[in-house]
């Protein structure tokens, strides 16, 4: 067996230890109290959300999870707002306002300097 799948063998067995050990503890435990004071979300989205996949560099990845994490939001919402900003700004030849072009030099001046 190569060693990348004997630590991936040890990997598994780890993961079933913990799942084991959970559904014994969940088996075992009352839970009631830390779900009664619980409120049903039932806001909704204007539009329908939906999910994408894309392959990106462990790196890029890395990046952006480092960026998003200075900023205290998931690398997952990090990403659709730049998806959305990219895809909501005019083309480069439109006119941009100062005002918007200060806000995106200070947005991404302090992306860089995390």
């Amino acid at each position: 067996m190569t060693k990348s799948a004997c630590s991936a063998r040890r990997d598994d067995d780890m993961n079933q230890d913990k799942l084991n050990e959970l559904r014994d503890y969940y088996d075992d435990t009352d839970v009631a109290n830390e779900f009664a004071d619980a409120e049903l979300e039932t806001r909704t989205t204007d539009e329908v959300m939906v999910s994408t996949s894309i392959r990106l560099p462990q790196s890029l990845v890395d990046k952006v999870r480092t960026q998003a994490a200075a900023l205290g939001i998931p690398a997952t919402t990090l990403i659709r707002q730049w998806v959305i900003e990219k895809a909501t700004t005019p083309p480069a030849n439109a006119v941009v306002s100062v005002a918007e072009l200060e806000r995106f030099i200070a947005e991404h001046n302090r992306s860089m300097a995390s």
